[in-house]
């Protein structure tokens, strides 16, 4: 069955649409730093704290960022089930009596600094789509410019203003042997579908930075 010039038309808009809303979504590391004078060894087993208000979203966060870095001989391990209160991780002794026990080498402090709303306008702008029926034979004698305008329809689409979710966070990376930071990291997710999303795409960027500057395996 064909399509008639109009559904393709609606067709070519929607997945150009669709396209873009999943382009939106995407987590980015905006600033970072890592120690230049360390020299290793890549960390193994790290302790992960999550710093967030909601216990119910931090063990979540917990869980699942801790699942998402182990492997390739990286071992993660969620800290809410030997820190169950938030508060010991001001303190130093307490996440030192934690390492020990488990055996960690690095210690993953994660913040979130805050989840925004941020308005943003997006300018107008016209799309062209091909005409039905323009063969090779069609135009001739418009010249370049005549023949594309009598070949495509044009679309015209208004500007429009868009509110982002945007979610911003805070990760530093503590070598255990020496107690002393050795990278930090602040992101930005904007849009995110879930926190899921934010947790995946979060875990996937630090690694592969930290495993380039060498600070895990």
């Amino acid at each position: 069955m064909k399509l008639a010039y109009k559904d393709i038309l609606f067709l070519s808009i929607t997945i150009t649409f669709s396209f873009l809303l999943s382009a939106c979504s995407s987590t980015s590391l905006v600033n970072r730093w890592s120690d230049p004078e360390y020299k290793g060894p890549a960390l193994q087993k790290i302790l992960v704290i999550g710093i967030i208000k909601d216990d119910i979203k931090r063990r979540s966060f917990e869980e699942e960022f801790s699942s998402l870095i182990t492997g390739n001989g990286r071992t993660g391990i969620a800290s809410y089930t030997l820190l169950p209160d938030l508060k010991s991780a001001d303190q130093k002794e307490e996440i030192l009596a934690v390492v020990d026990k488990v055996g960690a080498d690095g210690v993953m402090i994660v913040t979130l600094q805050g989840v925004s709303k941020e308005q943003r306008d997006v300018p107008p702008s016209v799309d062209y789509y091909p005409a039905p029926g323009m063969g090779m034979g069609m135009g001739m004698g418009y010249g370049m410019y005549g023949y594309y305008g009598m070949s495509h329809t044009a679309v015209y689409r208004p500007g429009y203003t868009v509110t982002d979710t945007v979610v911003r966070l805070d990760t530093k990376l503590f070598a255990v042997s020496s107690e002393k930071m050795i990278w930090a990291g602040k992101t930005e997710s904007f849009n995110p579908s879930s926190a899921q999303t934010v947790v995946s795409e979060l875990a996937k960027l630090l690694i592969n930075d930290m495993k380039k500057s060498g600070m895990v395996k």
